[in-house]
C-alpha cells in the first residue's frame, strides 16, 4: 500500500488526465527524470576525492553532471505541471548541450572524454525513442534519430577539432574498429530498446483494451446487477404478498379446522397407493398404510380421544377400532374413484354402533394416491329419531286403521237414518221419535268413539313421541 502510493505520489504524476499512448510516455520520462539525479548523486559520491582538491586544479566537465541533474528535475517538476510536451524537448536539450557540446567547447577534448562521447550519444538516442513516440510522432522521431546517428558518423571529425593533443586522438579514436564499434553499439542498442517499447507498447494497448473490455463487462454487469436486483426486490415484495395472503389462508383454514362442527383428518399414505392394482390388494393397502397426520378436537371426540396428539402417526385402522366398519369406508372409497362425496355408513365404535356421513378428498399423484383428507358428521341421534319416527307412523297408520273401522259402523246406520227422514214417503210419522232416538243413539256412540281416540292420543305413548320428534325439529 504504501509503494502504491509512492509511485502514485511521484511516478504517475501528470499523466491521469492524458491519452493512453502519452500517458505511458510521461510515467517513463518520469522514471528517467528522477533516476538520473540520484545515479549523478552515487557518482559524485564515488568521486569524491577529485573534489577534495584545490579550486584551482577543478575541471568544468567536473560540474556538467551536477548542471544536468538539475536539468532533470526541472523537466521532472515541468512533468508535474502538466508539460510533457514541453520538458522532453528541455531535457533532449539539455543532454546535448552539457553530453555532446558544453565539455569540448568550454575546455576542449580531454582524453577520459573520448570513452563516453559515443556512449552519451547512443544514451540521447535511447533517450528519444522513450520520450518521443514513432508512432504518434513519426516526423520528430526520425529527426532526432537521424540527429544521433550522424552525431555517431561525425563524431571523429567533431571531437578531433576541439582537441588540442591529436597523438592522443589517434590513439584512442582515429581508427576503423573504434569507429566501427560506435555504429554497432548505436545499433544494438537502438534495437534492443526498440523492440522493448514496441512490446510495452502492445502489452500496454492489450492492457487498455482489456480494461475498456472489462470496464464495459463492469457497466454491463452493474446494469444487469441493478436490473435483478430490482427483479429480485420485486419478486421479493410478490413473495412476501404472497406469503402474506397464504398467513392468511392457513390463518383461515386454522380456523375452519378447528372450529369445524365436523371432524377433520389428514391422512397420509407411506408407500403411495398404486391405483393401477385390483379392488382388494388397494383396499389392504389402505387398511395397513393409512397413517393419521393431523385431525381437529371433533375427529378425536367421534373415536372417544380428548387429546389429538395421541391419534397423530396412529393407523386409521387403528381409531376406527372395528374391520368391518374400516373395510366397509375403504371399499366404498376405491369404488367411488377415489372420492367419497356424503356417504352414510354405519360404524362401530368400542362395541357401539354409531352412523356418519363420509366425505374423502385425495391428492394422486403420478396414478397414484398421495394423501387425503376425511371429513366425518356423526348423525347417529337423528337416526335415532328418524327410527323411532317410522315406528311411531307405523303405530299411527295400525290405530288410524282400527278406528275408521269402528267410526264407519255408527257413520253407515246415521246416514241411513238421515236418508229415512229426508224421504217423507218412507215411514210414518208414528215412528219418528223412534228413529230420532236411533239417531241421538248412534251420534252418542260415534262421540264415544272421538272421545276414546283423543284420549289414547293424549295419554298414550304415541303422543309424547310424536312431541318429541316435532321438538326435535323445531
Amino acid at each position: 500500500m504504501i509503494i502504491r502510493k509512492f509511485i502514485d505520489q511521484y511516478f504517475l504524476v501528470g499523466a491521469t488526465s492524458r491519452s493512453d499512448t502519452t500517458r505511458e510516455r510521461i510515467i517513463l520520462a518520469n522514471v528517467i527524470f528522477l533516476a538520473v539525479p540520484v545515479v549523478i548523486f552515487i557518482s559524485y559520491l564515488l568521486d569524491i576525492k577529485e573534489f577534495l582538491v584545490p579550486t584551482e586544479q577543478l575541471n568544468f566537465d567536473q560540474f556538467t553532471r551536477l548542471m544536468f541533474g538539475m536539468a532533470s528535475l526541472v523537466c521532472y517538476f515541468l512533468n508535474r505541471k502538466g508539460l510533457f510536451d514541453f520538458s522532453r524537448w528541455i531535457y533532449l536539450a539539455s543532454w546535448i548541450a552539457f553530453w555532446l557540446v558544453l565539455d569540448p567547447v568550454v575546455q576542449g577534448t580531454s582524453s577520459d572524454y573520448y570513452f563516453h562521447f559515443d556512449l552519451s550519444i547512443i544514451g540521447l538516442s535511447l533517450v528519444t525513442q522513450i520520450l518521443v513516440s514513432y508512432k504518434r510522432e513519426p516526423i520528430a522521431f526520425t529527426a532526432a534519430m537521424l540527429f544521433s546517428l550522424v552525431c555517431i558518423f561525425f563524431q571523429q571529425s567533431y571531437l578531433l577539432y576541439f582537441d588540442s593533443n591529436e597523438q592522443t586522438a589517434e590513439i584512442l579514436i582515429d581508427n576503423v574498429y573504434t569507429y566501427q564499434t560506435s555504429i554497432y553499439y548505436w545499433a544494438i542498442f537502438n534495437l534492443i530498446i526498440g523492440y522493448l517499447l514496441y512490446i510495452y507498447e502492445k502489452a500496454n494497448i492489450h492492457l487498455v483494451e482489456n480494461n475498456k473490455k472489462l470496464d464495459r463487462l463492469t457497466s454491463n454487469l452493474e446494469e444487469v446487477v441493478a436490473e435483478r436486483t430490482e427483479d429480485l426486490q420485486n419478486k421479493q415484495r410478490e413473495l412476501i404478498a404472497i406469503a402474506n395472503q397464504l398467513e392468511e389462508s392457513q390463518e383461515k383454514y386454522r380456523k375452519l379446522f378447528t372450529n369445524s362442527f365436523e371432524g377433520i383428518a389428514q391422512l397420509e399414505l407411506d408407500p403411495p397407493l398404486d391405483i393401477s392394482l385390483p379392488k382388494n390388494e388397494q383396499v389392504e393397502h389402505l387398511i395397513q398404510h393409512l397413517k393419521l397426520v393431523e385431525c381437529n378436537d371433533v375427529f378425536a371426540q367421534l373415536y372417544l380421544e380428548n387429546d389429538t396428539q395421541k391419534l397423530v402417526g396412529e393407523n386409521l385402522a387403528f381409531i376406527m377400532d372395528h374391520n368391518e366398519s374400516m373395510t366397509n369406508l375403504m371399499e366404498a372409497y376405491v369404488d367411488q374413484r377415489y372420492r367419497l362425496e356424503g356417504i352414510t355408513l354405519e360404524e362401530s365404535i368400542h362395541d357401539t354402533n354409531r352412523w356418519f356421513i363420509s366425505h374423502i378428498t385425495s391428492h394422486i399423484e403420478d396414478n397414484k394416491v398421495q394423501w387425503l383428507w376425511l371429513n366425518k358428521l356423526d348423525i347417529t341421534e337423528k337416526s335415532k329419531q328418524d327410527q323411532e319416527r317410522k315406528i311411531l307412523l307405523n303405530h299411527l297408520e295400525e290405530y288410524a286403521f282400527q278406528t275408521s273401522h269402528e267410526l264407519r259402523g255408527p257413520l253407515s246406520r246415521l246416514l241411513g237414518l238421515t236418508s229415512l227422514l229426508l224421504n217423507n214417503n218412507a215411514f210414518d210419522q208414528e215412528e219418528l221419535p223412534e228413529m230420532l232416538k236411533h239417531i241421538n243413539d248412534t251420534s252418542l256412540e260415534i262421540d264415544d268413539v272421538i272421545k276414546m281416540m283423543n284420549q289414547v292420543l293424549s295419554n298414550s305413548q304415541y303422543e309424547s313421541k310424536l312431541t318429541k320428534s316435532r321438538s326435535s325439529k323445531g
